[in-house]
Order: C-alpha cells, then sequence, then structure tokens
C-alpha cells in the first residue's frame, strides 16, 4: 500500500512539472509509469487571445527607418527532447501583406533548440510602399503547421497576425491653446515626427511632457527647433 501512495505520488509529480513548463492544458498520451509519450505540440505563444493581433506604425519613426523587426514567439506544448525540433510557418491566404513588398520572405522551417520549450523568429517589415497618409489595412497572417517533431493542437493559438502601416494621424492635443501659444505651427505629419524625434520618437513621452508642467521649458524649446527647421526648409 505504501509503495502504491509513493508511484501514485510519482506520477502525479511528473504531470505537474510537465503542465508547469508548458503553460497550456495538455493532457497528451502517457504510459502506464507515467511517462510521456505524445507528440510535442507547437503553438504561437499568447498570453491571450487579444494577442493573436499586433499591430505597429512606421508613423512615428525617423523617415531614416525603413524597416523593423518583429520577433515572433512560439511555445511548446510537452517535454523537453535533447536534439532540435522543427516547426513550420507559412503565410496565411487571407494576408493582404506581400513578400518582398511589405515583408522580407520568411523560411518557413524554422528550429526549436535542444532542451527548449521556447523559440522565435525574426519577421522584418518594410516601410517603401506603405503609404503615409491613408491606412491600407496591411496584415501579415501567420499559420503554423505541423511537422514530423511538433504539432498543432490548439487551433485558436496556430495564427498570429500582423497589422502595420505608416500613418502619423494629427494627436488630438496638436490644437491646445498652450501649445498654439509656445508657437507650434499648423499639423503636418513631417513636423510632428520631428516633434516626436526630440522625444525618442515615442508619442507618450511627448504626451507625457505636454501633461506635466514641469518640461514645459523644454517643450517651448523643442517647438521653436521645429519652427526653426521648417522656416528653414520649407515643405
Amino acid at each position: 500500500m505504501y509503495k502504491s501512495i509513493i508511484k501514485f505520488c510519482a506520477i502525479g509529480l511528473v504531470a505537474l512539472s510537465w503542465q508547469a513548463c508548458s503553460g497550456v492544458d495538455y493532457d497528451g498520451e502517457y504510459s502506464k509509469d507515467g511517462t510521456f509519450e505524445g507528440m510535442n505540440q507547437v503553438y504561437f505563444d499568447l498570453s491571450n487571445e487579444a494577442d493573436t493581433l499586433y499591430s505597429y506604425s512606421f508613423g512615428t519613426q525617423p523617415t531614416s527607418v525603413t524597416t523593423d523587426t518583429v520577433k515572433v514567439r512560439v511555445r511548446i506544448a510537452g517535454v523537453r527532447k535533447s536534439a532540435t525540433q522543427q516547426y513550420k510557418v507559412v503565410v496565411d491566404p487571407s494576408s493582404t501583406a506581400k513578400p518582398g513588398v511589405h515583408f522580407e520572405a520568411i523560411n518557413s522551417d524554422q528550429t526549436v533548440t535542444a532542451d527548449s520549450l521556447t523559440a522565435s523568429f525574426p519577421v522584418i517589415l518594410l516601410r517603401q510602399n506603405l503609404s503615409d497618409t491613408r491606412n491600407d489595412s496591411i496584415r501579415l497572417v501567420l499559420r503554423l503547421e505541423a511537422t514530423n517533431d511538433l504539432g498543432v493542437r490548439f487551433p485558436d493559438k496556430i495564427k498570429r497576425t500582423i497589422a502595420f502601416d505608416n500613418v502619423l494621424a494629427k494627436p488630438y492635443w496638436w490644437d491646445m491653446p498652450l501649445l498654439k501659444s509656445m508657437g507650434l505651427p499648423d499639423y503636418t505629419p513631417a513636423k510632428y515626427r520631428l516633434l516626436l524625434s526630440y522625444y525618442d520618437s515615442d508619442a507618450s513621452q511627448l504626451e507625457k511632457a505636454i501633461r506635466n508642467n514641469r518640461s514645459w521649458t523644454q517643450l517651448y524649446r523643442n517647438i521653436q527647433k521645429v519652427v526653426a527647421y521648417f522656416a528653414a526648409n520649407p515643405e
């Protein structure tokens, strides 16, 4: 009886340790002694359903930035393997993004290194053919497919969409009386982009400076830099 209890606890610990590594509900297949014998599964590393869509805009970046790289992560449900495991990524037909036009072609054959339950692959987005005045609804839809090493048993976690554009819309605060009193000129994307460049091209940093009166002196100086630049370099 004592040995049976120990054996039962050992099997339970194996199951619990596997679930802690995988992070998803996946029973797999186990032998009578509690050894996992099922096929490992690959899925996109998503915290919640909303993460299936990733949105990115080149709009705030300086015009010298012509590409950007998105790291797409996947996870393995199963057990660590001492050898590498292959998984496959394809571009879903529902994509509006075109290889060589909107993104660099992606190698469909990807690898999970030995003794690992996570991996990632790069997606290089291209700015050149994106409109800077309208959102073209460019979407790159990636889908995982099964290989001899890894299955795709979780249908809600095998697609990932990257939506991207080059639009820099006029922010809600541009016409605030405070900023107009500092000399902020009429809006154009180029003026906004230059002003953003003084805040690491981060719109949230600029908005924080607008809300904090202790930052207004530097904000005024940066606005005057924009005014001076476009006085010397009219659009």
